[in-house]
């Protein structure tokens, strides 16, 4: 199946799998829509290198690419020990300080200076992503007293979480701030905020991204207790959200995770927001040529729950099969998008509170009736696409522009592929382009009704006020040959 017939999108981490030019090439060869740049880890060189690559086979491969970078946020991690890791046994007790040292088996550092004015008697310190599980006995001058309640093998700089704990810690720290000038510098086109807890904490970095001339967009990672008391908010003031299920599921409980990942897409669909799903969707993929079946059906609930985009991690960052997986998740996700479930959330009982609303779902039910070939949104900035698609229309929907940086955010978006125009002045210009492009691209043949949103008068820029159906023209124009045509369109 096509590239550009997949809805969802496909979000792919870069790493040591995926860090040379040839490697990136085959992921958005695969169906790599977004590359995730982690700044956890790596330097600011080898980004660097990566945007550099990603930007030059957008070019070549004449397809768009979108650019997420993954801030690391206030991650509170253990220290170091001398072997490199510590074994914690059931029973075990063990103590916690926030001392520079270096650790044992009796006494774990941890970077987190405010640790014992945060945390009470019982709590659950949770260590490397809930694998190992300690609970607070007492609270001494300089230490704290924990017990193991599940151990095992412990290295150096894991992560900790303290889910009952509220964390005196700022959303952004010294190094998300250099790492952020970085990115919008070598303009990224998101920015992913990590351990969101608050509204404000997304229009600080809104603020950051402003005073750097930025047109960068935020996704909020949700993994925090705090996030889901504030969700409204935070979905509303974000251009996007993850479910960052790692973090996440450590903070509320693996077994509430389902229900709180159902909700978290049903209200980013609900406000009209792209929304990821990640962590661990393939996981066995790291290792293993082939997913398990319940990875098959993690993927597919996650796209008939409404998801925009699905992440992979280390499944193409570090994994023995990154393209594979990325090939298996295209595979997955098409062969769901057949059911009907997919499609239509819109009918004439919805409100429509703006213009480009009311275009957008009229598009949508034109498209439907008179049974059009595709949706095709003429704009600069992307929003009316993104309506439409909000409205999960069955025909393909094209967002067609002259502004490359649309073009590349637009790619986060469910069901959203892209067109580049030359300038036009004129309605004629426009349709004559839009025949060109669809019939050699292969997309319609002359006779097929097209439903087309734009502004008018077109040449002031206007924002989306028109709909208009057009059937492509009788015609001399041919179909191009294939290594003529765009990657996501042979």
């Amino acid at each position: 199946m096509k590239l550009y017939t997949r809805k969802a999108k496909i979000v792919a981490t870069l790493g040591p799998s995926t860090s040379s030019k040839e490697t990136i090439k085959q992921a958005i060869e695969s169906g790599m829509n977004v590359a995730r740049l982690n700044f956890s880890h790596g330097n600011h060189e080898g980004h660097l290198k990566n945007i550099e690559y990603i930007r030059a086979l957008s070019q070549e491969l004449n397809v768009p690419v979108a650019i997420l970078q993954d801030l690391q946020g206030p991650k509170i991690r253990v220290g170091r020990f001398p072997n490199g890791s510590i074994v914690l046994k059931v029973g075990d007790i063990v103590e916690m300080t926030t001392d520079a040292v270096e650790g044992n088996e009796k006494l774990i550092p941890c970077d987190l200076k405010e640790l014992l004015s945060i945390v009470s008697v019982g709590f659950k310190v949770l260590l490397d992503d809930g694998l190992i599980e300690l609970v607070v006995e007492k609270i001494k001058e300089t230490t704290v007293v924990l017990r193991v309640v599940y151990g095992g093998l412990l290295k150096d700089r894991k992560g900790i979480n303290i889910p009952e704990a509220k964390l005196p810690i700022k959303s952004l720290t010294e190094k998300d701030l250099q790492d952020l000038k970085f990115g919008l510098k070598n303009k990224v086109d998101y920015v992913a905020l990590s351990f969101v807890r608050h509204g404000r904490d997304i229009r600080y970095l809104r603020e950051l991204i402003e005073l750097e001339n930025s047109e960068a967009k935020i996704v909020a990672k949700i993994e925090m207790l705090e996030a889901l008391e504030n969700l409204d908010e935070i979905i509303r003031l974000s251009d996007a959200v993850m479910v960052a299920r790692g973090d996440l599921a450590v903070e509320v409980g693996q077994t509430r995770l389902p229900g709180i990942q159902k909700k978290i897409i049903t209200m980013c669909n609900d406000m009209n927001k792209p929304v990821i799903t990640a962590t661990q969707m393939l996981d066995s993929m790291v290792e293993n040529p082939r997913p398990t079946r319940a990875e098959i059906t993690d993927v597919a609930n996650a796209v008939l729950d409404g998801t925009d985009a699905l992440m992979l991690s280390a499944e193409s960052a570090s994994g023995k099969y990154p393209f594979k997986t990325i090939q298996t998740m295209h595979e997955i996700i098409a062969e769901v998008e057949k059911n009907e479930e997919t499609y239509y959330r819109i009918s004439l009982e919805n409100e429509f509170l703006s213009i480009p609303s009311s275009i957008g779902a009229s598009a949508c039910l034109s498209a439907l009736k008179l049974n059009a070939k595709a949706i095709v949104c003429l704009t600069t900035s992307g929003k009316t696409a993104q309506i439409i698609s909000g409205f999960r229309p069955q025909v393909p929907i094209y967002a067609m522009t002259d502004r490359l940086d649309v073009l590349n955010r637009l790619e986060l978006t469910w069901g959203l592929q892209t067109l580049i125009i030359d300038g036009y002045k004129s309605l004629h210009d426009i349709l004559s382009q839009l025949d060109k492009i669809m019939v050699s691209y292969g997309l319609a043949r002359p006779g097929d009704r097209i439903v087309l949103t734009l502004g008018q008068p077109i040449d002031t820029g206007s924002k989306t006020n028109a709909l208009y159906i057009h059937i492509l023209g009788e015609t001399s124009i041919e179909k191009l040959h294939d290594q003529l045509i765009p990657l996501r369109y042979r």
